[in-house]
C-alpha cells in the first residue's frame, strides 16, 4: 500500500491505510519478548506494561486509537502473529467476524458461538462489527518477500459475507499489499478481506495486531478485555 499524504482521510474513504513511524523502533523493541513462544494468531491475555502504555489513551497507538474511532474506542483484543523461517505459514482469503466475550449470553443477532482458550467468542450483529478496526504494529520490516498482508480495500461496506461471495469479489478487485517497516501501523476496519501468503524469503515479520471498538454491547454482553499482567 503506498502511503498517502492524508492516510486519515485514506482511512475512512477505504477502510485501511499505513500510518508511518507511529511508535519508535526502540519502543518495538521493547514489545519483541510479547511475541517469544506464541503461536501466529496466539491472543495476548496479559499485556505487558509497555504495550498496555502504548494502546493508553496517552500512548502512540491509544491516540492513533482515538484519531480514527473518537473518544469512545477502546481496545478489545490484542493478538500476536510471527512469521518467520520455522513458521512460514499462510492465510486465505477471509473477514475478521468474531469477538471475545466475557461470558455466554444469548442476544438477537450473535451467533456461531465458539470457546477459545477458555473465552467465549461470538460472531456479532454487522452493524457492531463496523464499528470496529484493528491497528497492526509492525515490528520488522513487511514487505512482498516475506509475507506481507494483502487488502481488498473498501470491501468493509459489503457487510459480513459467505465464502463464495468474499472470493468472487476478491477475483473482480485488486489486491494491495501493505507493505510496512518497523512502527509503521496499517490501520484496518473490521469486515475488511485480508489474506497473507507465505514467506517467499522467511524471515521474521511480527506483528501486533490490537482490535478497537467504539460501542458498547447489548443485553448483558460485555467485551472481553485485555488484562492487566499480574492480573
Amino acid at each position: 500500500m503506498s502511503l498517502s499524504p492524508h492516510p486519515v482521510e485514506q482511512f475512512r474513504e477505504t477502510g485501511a491505510a499505513v500510518f508511518a513511524g507511529i511508535v519508535t523502533r526502540s519502543a518495538c523493541d521493547t514489545l519483541l519478548p510479547e511475541m517469544d513462544g506464541l503461536a501466529a494468531g496466539k491472543r495476548i491475555a496479559s499485556p505487558s506494561l509497555a504495550l498496555r502504555n502504548l494502546i493508553s489513551e496517552t500512548g502512540a497507538i491509544g491516540q492513533l486509537a482515538s484519531t480514527l474511532g473518537g473518544s469512545t474506542v477502546r481496545p478489545v483484543r490484542i493478538l500476536a502473529f510471527d512469521k518467520s523461517p520455522k513458521r512460514n505459514w499462510a492465510l486465505g482469503w477471509h473477514q475478521d467476524r468474531v469477538i471475545a466475550v466475557k461470558e455466554r449470553i444469548e442476544a438477537s443477532g450473535f451467533t456461531n458461538w465458539t470457546v477459545k482458550s477458555g473465552v467465549p467468542h461470538v460472531e456479532p450483529p454487522k452493524d457492531i462489527l463496523q464499528q470496529m478496526f484493528s491497528l497492526r504494529l509492525h515490528l520488522d520490516h513487511c514487505g512482498p518477500e516475506n509475507g506481507v498482508l494483502k487488502i481488498i480495500p473498501c470491501s468493509w461496506l459489503n457487510g459480513p459475507v459467505e465464502t463464495t461471495t468474499l472470493l468472487e469479489g476478491v477475483e473482480s478487485a485488486e489486491p494491495v499489499l501493505c507493505v510496512a517497516e518497523c512502527g509503521d501501523i496499517l490501520a484496518m476496519r473490521a469486515l475488511t478481506y485480508h489474506a497473507s501468503d507465505a514467506a517467499e524469503k522467511p524471515t521474521r515479520r511480527r506483528v501486533l495486531h490490537v482490535d478497537f471498538a467504539t460501542c458498547d454491547l447489548p443485553d448483558g454482553l460485555q467485551w472481553f478485555l485485555p488484562q492487566e499482567a499480574g492480573a
